[in-house]
């Protein structure tokens, strides 16, 4: 930081379960930084791991709160009125900030221009990341295909370039696929997420938008490893288990949508998704795009990722009963007959 700038104090937010290996990597990229230590702190909530997580929370300093009963949003919720800081980040406990000086670089947009309420940057891959992982982390928000058509891209936010960051402006409608930002603690105070209970990373940034906090900065430079998935069958593990236990049932509670099931046109769009999908050359010939830009083989996965993880999610509506009922509605839209507003979330 600059000289005569007072030095801003920052929460760092984990959330843990039995991932002990991963914390360890997640809180020394943290304890790591050059950013002055005392003015980081490590806010930890675990959700009753039987490993060491607890144990190696506490020998990086961190507050450690147990919360054995919580989900992911509840135990979100406990850890952000938890923090002391003037600023929060909310990470994986899979996740690694690369370099030394990723504070500094999230905080100097918001320095510079307090009109914005939160920064956020990219993934980045690594050669010690599992093919799969590798395959997602060529997108900027680790999206995978389907994922990635789902949600607008980040470019239509853009409204400015900066010095190391570029000026964001999000819209209702057309949130990109980020939902990890380093908030301004002072202005997230301001909006109806601080009286939550339960804390959706993206409902977050729709609930900012509509209290007037809608200009972001995108930092790239600065940079995440994350570890999302150990294989492939892994990945599908997570799709199936989130869209089980968090967004089907979170489905009518949270207001941030991949999917709007009652206009036509996105559900013809979809349905050409599918079919896209299942006819594995389309996505072949995208794959292989891909790779003569990158160089990296496991880019060739393309249609194997694509049919493997759109076809799980539809499984997954047809096993469910809420996911049945959000397929019907979209069958009337589909025919002309829509009905009360169903709304369907999945994703990451």
């Amino acid at each position: 930081m600059s000289k005569g700038i007072k030095v801003p104090k920052i929460s760092i937010i984990v959330l843990t379960l039995n991932e002990a290996g991963y914390l360890k990597k997640c809180l020394a990229s943290v304890r790591s930084q050059s950013y002055p230590q005392e003015k980081v702190e490590i806010v930890v909530v675990d959700n009753g791991s039987k490993d060491k997580s607890v144990n190696v929370a506490k020998s990086y300093d961190a507050r450690v709160f147990i919360n054995k009963k919580g989900d992911v949003y509840r135990n979100w919720a406990i850890a952000l009125h938890k923090i002391t800081g003037d600023f929060v980040y909310m990470i994986d406990q899979d996740i690694e900030l690369r370099g030394k000086d990723f504070f500094q670089k999230m905080l100097k947009p918001l320095i510079c221009d307090r009109r914005i309420i939160a920064s956020f940057t990219r993934k980045y891959v690594r050669k010690d990341q599992a093919w799969v992982t590798r395959f997602l982390s060529y997108h900027p928000a680790q999206c995978d295909p389907l994922y990635e058509f789902l949600t607008p891209p980040l470019k239509k936010s853009f409204i400015r370039e900066m010095d190391d960051y570029t000026l964001c402006k999000f819209k209702l409608g057309l949130v990109p696929p980020f939902g990890r930002m380093f908030y301004r603690v002072e202005y997230l105070k301001k909006t109806p997420n601080w009286k939550l209970n339960k804390v959706f990373d993206h409902d977050l940034i729709i609930k900012s938008i509509k209290s007037g906090y809608n200009l972001f900065a995108y930092v790239p430079i600065a940079g995440l490893y994350h570890y999302h998935a150990r294989s492939l069958k892994h990945l599908l593990f997570k799709r199936a288990r989130n869209l089980r236990m968090h967004y089907l049932p979170e489905n009518e509670t949270t207001e941030y949508r991949w999917l709007d099931i009652n206009d036509r046109k996105k559900i013809i769009r979809l349905l050409a998704w599918i079919i896209y999908a299942n006819l594995f050359f389309p996505a072949f010939f995208r794959g292989l795009i891909k790779f003569f830009k990158y160089k990296d083989w496991v880019l060739l996965m393309e249609p194997v990722v694509t049919i493997a993880t759109t076809d799980v999610i539809l499984w997954g509506f047809i096993k469910n009963k809420m996911g049945r009922s959000i397929l019907k509605q979209s069958l009337k839209t589909l025919v002309g007959k829509p009905e009360r507003a169903i709304n369907g979330a999945f994703g990451q």
